[in-house]
């Protein structure tokens, strides 16, 4: 289902968010692991290949063989564990073997990630292609398609990422995993959407997540143009996070799905 941000988006190239995974590690029917696809102009970018995000970018009509930019968040499971398939899909797609170099970036501690990963299964490490890898902190860097990248850190974990996408004349923020001591609230200021973790319900309360409240006062204090919450866990399948959000955020709230796709 394609959503139209209220913005106007005349004299801008186009940008999308798809959701491939509104889940988490828990399984909840109908909700995968997290996985989002970014469209920007002609660029696709991954991120954050939670397990099974191949699969559902299959349902869309994408391959991995479209994919030449993977973004992390951080190095958790439930976040990264299809960059395992990905890899072995590039060396054993019947009739294909990439060739294209393969733009990987993420947090500190990325690049020991892969080694580990390289020793670990005997058939992910590279085969006729070149991984260019790139580790951030909180930093700004330009993209191969054209994009201002911004990453900041998000207070999941001490290295983890939030990322502020701009394209186009158009922002998009991505929390990733996030708690309310992380520096989420400055990346996301003006954004025309904030892709943003609600973990749990107003009355739950943890250091490494954001719960409706927090999601909701971020939103608001960053003066985001819309809010769609994903990562969601259990507790908030169970209740309207949407509408405590909106006690706290004016903008336009949007419950996410996997397959919603929302123009920036």
């Amino acid at each position: 289902m394609m959503e139209r941000a209220p913005a106007d988006e005349g004299g801008h190239d186009m940008m999308t968010a798809t959701v491939l995974g509104s889940g988490t590690c828990v399984p909840a029917a109908g909700r995968g692991a997290p996985g989002y696809l970014v469209r920007t102009g002609e660029s696709l970018l991954l991120l954050d290949p939670g397990p099974g995000t191949l699969a559902r970018l299959a349902a869309i009509g994408l391959s991995h063989r479209d994919i030449d930019l993977i973004l992390l968040s951080h190095l958790h499971p439930d976040h990264s564990l299809d960059l395992v398939t990905f890899l072995q899909a590039n060396n054993a797609t019947p009739g294909y073997k990439r060739s294209r170099p393969l733009s990987l970036v993420g947090p500190k501690g990325l690049s020991a990630f892969l080694a580990g990963l390289i020793a670990l299964y005997d058939c992910v490490g590279p085969e006729g292609y070149s991984i260019d890898l790139r580790e951030l902190g909180a930093e700004t860097l330009r993209l191969p398609g054209g994009e201002t990248l911004t990453a900041a850190l998000s207070g999941h974990t001490r290295e983890s990422l939030c990322f502020r996408l701009e394209s186009g004349g158009r922002v998009l923020v991505y929390s990733g995993d996030a708690s309310a001591r992380g520096d989420l609230p400055a990346i996301a200021g003006g954004a025309d959407l904030l892709l943003c973790e609600c973990s749990f319900p107003e009355t739950w309360e943890v250091p490494d997540h954001l719960n409706s409240a927090q999601a909701g006062r971020i939103a608001q204090e960053a003066g985001a143009g819309r809010v769609v919450l994903t990562h969601l866990y259990p507790p908030s399948l169970e209740t309207d996070v949407a509408a405590q959000v909106r006690t706290r955020y004016e903008g336009r709230v949007t419950l996410a799905y996997d397959g919603l796709t929302a123009i920036v």
